[in-house]
């Protein structure tokens, strides 16, 4: 899955004009194909002795015609509103198959309530490059 973002700047220009500016940013794929991973993502995660659990289900291939399998890695951003986060990663298989994923990481100053989860599916390929996707999602986090 690919995501591009799309920013808006204004400045003031020196003769007091207002201009604006569009700048579309998307994700960097250094080698392979940019669609090799599917993830999901459980709308529950859980909070519980100081540690945040979140999950889902993944599918990856190897971007590499040559590699049937490899190994991977997902790794996750969990950011409140107000800015408090924590990241965590585990490592995966991809060979196509569907599997669950969980990764649990500290909760620092995390809380009870919604936050946003930002990860990546990371890949190398044969040749040594590492292709990333990434995905986002709004999860609400619960005491356990």
């Amino acid at each position: 899955m690919s995501i591009t973002r799309t920013f808006t700047a204004l400045a003031l220009a020196g003769s007091a004009a207002l201009t604006a500016t569009t700048v579309t940013v998307a994700p960097a794929h250094a080698g392979g194909a940019p669609g090799f991973s599917t993830v999901t993502v459980d709308r529950q995660a859980v909070l519980a002795d100081g540690r945040i659990t979140v999950g889902g289900t993944y599918s990856c291939i190897v971007p590499d015609p040559e590699a049937t399998s490899g190994p991977g890695t997902i790794g996750v951003e969990l950011v409140t509103r107000a800015g408090v986060s924590t990241t965590g990663s585990v490592a995966v298989t991809c060979d196509g198959t569907t599997r669950d994923w969980t990764v649990t990481a500290p909760a620092g100053g995390l809380r009870a309530g919604r936050v946003q989860v930002h990860g990546h599916v990371e890949v190398t390929d044969s040749d040594g490059n590492t292709p990333w996707n990434l995905f986002d999602a709004a999860v609400n986090l619960r005491r356990a």
